[in-house]
């Protein structure tokens, strides 16, 4: 009996010596943070930051979260605060694993997908150096992107000139096929640009140059005659005008203007042949002549003259000049300064001055005018251009 007593007083000895143990315990126990973690993005493009927000994270009361441990795939970085921006500069999918540490040594951890999109590649093959009158192709098949996406081509073809009138000149979308063909009509140093696009909005500009060079021609002058006629009827008192524009796309040299009346039969004794009056003007040229008819022999009708030599320079020799086309050559060459008399309208006026009696019958003149005939004859001078130097 006694001996139990003992036991049993042993075992409520220990018993007890045990439950102070037993509550401290709790004080070796860890306790778990939880990790939380949100991203603004989580799809970009090489070269771009991912906001990475932590702060929602917490801790139990007393504890604390101290220590903020992030693995980027290929860095890694500790905070003290819940909120970092990160730079990728590499495509591909990553997995960003946090871990959160709190002052009493407990940790938990999560994980988020980014995905990073490389940029297409944007190519351009052609010409650097073309005359004006080629028709230029620009090549950007061979842009590509690596992730096998779609693409899609803007061309911007000249820099210079704002085609949808939005104040950018390099934003302008001139063609969006993989290769594009245009005529260069003028000599300049052209700037222009491809954009590619890939599936998942990336974009990347590539820039081309192209020099256009003037053509060269050689140039010689052709002597061509040419003539014009008038003719018609005007009583005593009365004025005919003419308008028109001779040697156009050439220079005049020469002309000789003359006015032929018809005979009327004059018996003796009355008064002589017919007289008009025949003035000229070419106002471009700020210069007018006047002449009368007249009866050099009594078995010739009257006429009248107004003629010019030299209008204009010319040279014998062949001549050689740059520009951009053969049409903008003549253009140039009709409007030289000092080489530009007798351009634009001529007017010729004819009046009848007198127009004496006929052979009267029955006392009454029967002719009160007369016919006249104007024969002008041009001497032009016509620029024979032909293209040398063709690339």
């Amino acid at each position: 009996m006694e001996g139990g007593r003992v036991g049993r007083g042993l075992l409520l000895t220990v018993l007890m010596l045990m439950l102070p143990l037993a509550g401290c315990t709790s004080a070796f126990t860890t306790v778990t943070p939880t990790a939380r973690l949100s991203v603004d993005v989580d799809m970009i493009d090489v070269g771009e930051a991912v906001n990475f927000d932590a702060r929602a994270s917490t801790s139990p009361d007393p504890t604390l979260i101290v220590d903020y441990r992030w693995d980027f795939g290929t860095s890694e970085r500790n905070t003290t605060q819940g909120y970092v921006s990160h730079v990728f500069d590499e495509s591909g999918r990553f997995d960003i694993s946090l871990t959160v540490v709190n002052d009493i040594g407990g940790e938990d951890s999560v994980t988020v997908t980014i995905y990073v999109n490389e940029y297409p590649i944007a190519a351009v093959s052609g010409p650097t150096v073309v005359k004006t009158g080629t028709i230029v192709t620009m090549d950007g098949s061979t842009s590509f992107d690596p992730e096998e996406g779609v693409l899609q081509y803007a061309w911007d073809l000249d820099w210079s000139v704002d085609s949808d009138a939005d104040g950018n000149f390099q934003n302008d979308i001139d063609d969006t096929n993989d290769s594009t063909s245009f005529i260069v009509d003028r000599s300049q140093n052209r700037t222009g640009s491809l954009t590619v696009t890939d599936d998942r909005g990336a974009a990347t500009t590539t820039i081309w140059e192209l020099r256009i060079l003037e053509r060269t021609f050689n140039v010689t002058w052709r002597h061509q005659t040419m003539k014009v006629t008038w003719d018609g009827y005007l009583k005593q008192g009365e004025s005919h005008e003419i308008n028109h524009i001779p040697g156009e796309g050439g220079r005049l040299l020469e002309f000789n203007g003359t006015l032929v009346l018809d005979r009327d039969f004059v018996p003796a004794g009355l008064p002589p042949e017919d007289n008009f009056s025949m003035m000229l003007q070419i106002p471009e040229s700020s210069w007018a002549a006047k002449t009368k008819t007249v009866q050099h022999n009594i078995t010739e009708a009257s006429t009248g003259s107004i003629e010019r030599t030299n209008l204009n320079p010319y040279s014998t020799e062949t001549q050689t000049y740059t520009a951009d086309s053969e049409e903008t050559l003549l253009s140039t060459l009709i409007a030289e300064p000092g080489a530009r008399f007798g351009q634009g309208d001529w007017i010729w006026t004819i009046t009848a001055d007198e127009s004496d009696p006929d052979l009267p019958i029955d006392g009454v003149d029967p002719d009160e005018g007369n016919n006249w005939t104007l024969e002008v004859e041009f001497v032009v001078l016509i620029p024979i251009i032909l293209e040398v130097g063709l690339l």
